[in-house]
């Protein structure tokens, strides 16, 4: 039983720290999307993506969001409008209430 406690533990924690890197990466792919580095942007922003999922199958509201965004502006991802709503969806419904993304917005 401690194991499994400890297994538990360890995973959540992981699943955390997958966010947080994921975040990581996609506000240094936005930094250089805004310095003309696309090649750069693209690749930080399949790294954001890879963690995000992870992120995302521990519902994590934010991973969740961030994906939506990524997908709704098409950065580092083919622009899908549909599945960026269908994720902003999933985020609502796990108690997200504030985004700023202009893009997101309009698809509310």
């Amino acid at each position: 039983m401690k194991k499994i406690l400890i297994a538990t533990i360890l995973f959540s924690f992981l699943m955390g720290d997958s966010y947080s890197d994921g975040f990581h990466f996609f506000i240094k792919a936005k930094r250089e999307l805004r310095q003309g580095n696309a090649d750069n942007a693209k690749m930080l922003f399949l790294q954001a993506k890879e963690n995000f999922e992870i992120a995302q199958k521990n519902n994590s509201s934010q991973a969740i969001l961030k994906l939506a965004e990524m997908y709704c502006n098409g950065w580092g991802v083919e622009e899908n409008q549909v599945k960026a709503k269908i994720l902003l969806s999933q985020a609502l419904k796990l108690g997200l209430v504030n985004y700023t993304n202009k893009c997101l917005k309009n698809l509310k």
